[in-house]
Parts: C-alpha cells; structure tokens; sequence
C-alpha cells in the first residue's frame, strides 16, 4: 500500500511539471505572425461534425495568410448540402478575406480571426483560432456542407514566400 501511494504521488507530481509556461518570446511571436498576417497552418486532425477525429498526418493541407490574401486546402469528411457535385473534394479557397475580424483572449493566451470568402459558389464562415503555443484550431461553416474543425500548428512563412 506505501507503495502505491509513493507511486501515486510521484504520477501527480510529474504531470504537474508538464505544463511550462511560455516564454515572453512565444506570446509575442504568435502575436508578431497575426499583427503581421504572415503565417501559415499544418493541421493534424480533422473533426467532422458528425464523426470522430481523423488523423491528418501525411495529408497534405493548410491554411495560409500573406498579408491581405488568405488561401486553403483543408480535406473534407462529411455529408454535402448542395444538389450538384462540387470540383474535387476538399475545402478550398484564394482570396481577400471579407469581414476579417481578429481579436486576442488574454485569458485563454489565444488570438481570433474571423473572416468570409467565396469560392467557386461556396460560401464559407472561417474562424481560426491561434494559441501562443503555437497551437491552432480552424472552424469553417459553409453554405453547402456540413461544418469541419481542424487542430494543428502555426508557424511562421517561410522566408522565400513572405
């Protein structure tokens, strides 16, 4: 029984010591990327609206900001509202984000972009969500399919496409 407290209590403490807190450098990097509009996302998980997570891992997809245009490539698992068949599979969008909103969460460390875009007849309502981790959740809302999440990562553009 000594042993299993002992035990027991080593388990607590070690998951204690696993959340580090970030770095100034951290905050205010995630921070620079969407003052800046110059990031780009890599998701790891897509959550369709009625299903489980799918792992995304090999998948190509992302989501970038250049300044005043944002583009995307986000696969799709779910079920299509619209009466015809749309080209390829997936979410994608290029264009000016209309309505772009962004705000930070200083209590949940978290900057908030929300914007519009149309593609090809399509409507969707994205919102994108950028942790100071570094970690990412995007939503889109469309006006034809059901509505997707995606968890990832943010990282900055590489030096080459800025």
């Amino acid at each position: 029984m000594k042993y299993i407290i002992i035990l027991c209590s080593l388990l607590v403490m070690s998951c204690g010591t696993a959340n580090k807190p970030l770095t100034e450098n951290q905050t205010s990097q995630v921070r620079q990327w969407v003052n800046d509009k110059e990031f780009t996302i890599e998701s790891q998980w897509a959550i369709p609206f009625a299903g489980s997570q799918i792992n995304l891992i090999g998948n190509p997809n992302y989501l970038t900001f250049k300044g005043d245009s944002v583009s995307a490539y986000l696969p799709f698992y779910g079920e299509r509202r619209s009466g015809y068949a749309l080209d390829g599979g997936g979410i994608e969008f290029e264009g000016e984000p209309k309505n772009l909103q962004t705000l930070y969460n200083q209590k949940k460390q978290s900057s908030v972009l929300k914007f519009d875009i149309s593609e090809k007849g399509e409507h969707y309502q994205v919102t994108v969500t950028l942790y100071d981790n570094k970690k990412s959740i995007i939503t889109v809302n469309s006006s034809q399919r059901d509505m997707m999440r995606y968890n990832g990562e943010v990282e900055a553009l590489p030096e080459g496409e800025k």
